[in-house]
């Protein structure tokens, strides 16, 4: 059995990756049960009601450029500020290509701030999911910074075979430099690792952004997906992750 060590835990949550700002994050799922069980029934029957999740952040107070934008000052106030929600993916086991990932869509339900003697100061950030969200796959590794214009192409990922529900995924671009930078990326499907048809299409990137693609149900997604990405300017470089939810 491989464990997997909380020292490759990563996440996005917004246009931002957090491994470095914090000391703890838990993510859940939840499905509601309506209970339907009658005088004629010997056991208990019930009913599959709504999902629901949460996603809540322990991290350390960094005040470095508080007012400056991309601070991690402001990027609190703009998940905090986003009332339709910010896409989030969180890959306990790091972002590369295949490893679990949770896939959603959060919003902000409480916020806390805490300071001891002797200790850093510290805040915690718990948010819920809105709409669809599920546990998918990284496709594509911020580490992997992307350098130079070109076509880049993540990992294919198998999952065995094909699913027939659509599903949901999230982009996340997390750096972007250069003159004019322009990232497309999308994500791709195939029946046998060879060749492969647009799935889900995100709006050009130009800099620091998020976005969640939803693939509407009753959509066959084949057995293999890989994010594939073309990027444009002078001297372009970006740093993103991609994630795909089956539902």
């Amino acid at each position: 059995m491989a464990f997997v060590s909380a020292q490759t835990s990563r996440l996005t949550v917004g246009d931002r990756e957090w491994s470095a700002d914090l000391t703890g994050v838990d993510s859940s799922t939840d499905i509601e049960t309506i209970e339907t069980t009658t005088l004629g029934d010997t056991s208990k029957v019930y009913l599959v009601g709504e999902k629901s999740g949460t996603l809540n952040l322990t991290g350390l107070l960094n005040a470095a450029s508080a007012g400056t934008a991309n601070s991690q000052w402001q990027d609190l106030k703009a998940i905090r500020g986003d009332s339709d929600g910010v896409p989030a993916l969180v890959a306990l086991g790091g972002f590369t290509a295949g490893n679990d990932c949770w896939v959603a869509q959060v919003t902000e339900t409480s916020w806390s701030n805490s300071s001891t003697v002797a200790g850093a100061a510290g805040w915690t950030l718990n948010m819920g999911t809105t709409g669809d969200m599920g546990h998918g796959d990284a496709l594509y590794d911020p580490a992997d910074a992307t350098v130079g214009a070109g076509i880049v192409a993540g990992t294919a990922v198998d999952n065995s075979s094909s699913t027939a529900n659509g599903g949901v995924t999230n982009l996340c671009v997390v750096a972007a430099s250069g003159t004019s930078p322009t990232l497309d990326v999308i994500v791709k499907h195939s029946a046998d690792n060879i060749t492969y048809t647009t799935l889900a299409t995100f709006t050009q990137a130009t800099g620091l952004t998020s976005e969640r693609v939803a693939v509407a149900a009753g959509t066959t997604v084949n057995r293999y997906l890989k994010a594939t990405a073309t990027i444009g300017g002078t001297a372009p470089s970006f740093k993103f992750a991609v994630g795909f939810a089956r539902l």
